[in-house]
């Protein structure tokens, strides 16, 4: 919550950390009430249910927390105070508040980057269940992930296991970050854009492909300096040397033209001041030169 809140400063996070405690309770409290209702045999057995009952019953139940199928692409989708208000998200979205909620609970709980479909994966006892916080956490069986892969892939495609890559929390906060972007850049905000990749940085300081859609941003901007700053440290970090030496040019290009525009600085004697000149009521207009952009586009590259 902290994190959604670099987007927009101005905005106070606690009604929304106390609600999340609150959320956090009752799904306690639903298990406690399942739990005393389940035999001691059934309960060895179905623990793992029990817990994904109690957890459908509060976040989408008396919540109500749904995925937003009507308005997917919205950007209030993917911000979570947003979300939270609105009780509609994308999947990234919704599986923080499941995160949240379960680690407050002691579940044992996973990110998984399944493709095309942000999942969860539950586990209690040696039991592992697979859900899916855009529908109502409902669990997904092998022939359920097989057909929403498909879905996605083609008729072809077969699960395999790189499909159930875990995902860490930071990189949960990277891809909602990334839907932020995404969003933005269809909009035309370009500066909205660079400040949601700014503020991945902060926790992700060395992920070389934001620092160059950053830089592609800045140069989009005519911010050269910022434009400079963000390529010269994807050069330092990026480990494929064509693409290192490709944007390396780049970097001197940038360089060069900030040499050009200090010199110029340096040369204009409009400010300097002289008696004998005529007093300058009005500033004299400068002429803006459109710079084509060297760089790639800010799209390519996922985080």
């Amino acid at each position: 919550m902290h994190f959604a809140r670099l987007n927009d400063p101005g905005r106070d996070i606690a009604p929304y950390i106390d609600l999340l405690e609150v959320i956090s309770d009752d799904v306690r409290k639903r298990i406690a009430t399942l739990s005393v209702q389940t035999d001691n045999e059934d309960q060895n057995h179905a623990a793992i249910d029990l817990i994904v009952q109690a957890m459908q019953d509060i976040i989408p139940g008396y919540y109500q927390f749904q995925g937003d199928a009507e308005n997917y692409d919205d950007i209030a989708n993917a911000d979570l105070m947003s979300v939270i208000d609105r009780k509609r998200g994308l999947p990234v979205a919704l599986a923080l508040l499941y995160v949240h909620v379960a680690k407050r609970c002691q579940i044992e709980i996973t990110g998984i980057d399944f493709p095309g479909h942000f999942l969860l994966r539950l586990q209690s006892g040696g039991a592992r269940r697979m859900i899916d916080p855009f529908h109502g956490g409902i669990t997904l069986g092998s022939a359920e992930l097989r057909e929403l892969l498909k879905a996605f892939q083609g008729l072809d495609a077969e699960l395999q296991p790189a499909h159930y890559r875990e995902a860490s929390d930071i990189a949960i906060l990277l891809r909602l970050q990334n839907n932020i972007k995404v969003r933005a850049l269809r909009r035309g905000e370009l500066a909205l854009a660079a400040r949601v990749i700014e503020n991945s940085l902060l926790i992700a300081p060395d992920h070389d492909g934001l620092w160059h859609q950053l830089g592609a941003l800045h140069a989009r901007l005519h911010e050269d300096a910022k434009a400079l700053h963000a390529f010269t440290r994807f050069v330092e970090l990026c480990k494929d040397p064509m693409h290192r030496v490709r944007i390396s040019a780049v970097v001197e290009e940038l360089r060069d033209r900030l040499g050009h525009q200090s010199s110029d600085r340096k040369n204009d004697t409009r400010d300097v001041p002289n008696s004998d000149a005529p007093v300058q009521l009005y500033p004299i207009r400068s002429q803006n030169t459109d710079h084509k952009n060297p760089s790639d586009n800010p799209d390519s590259g996922q985080p």
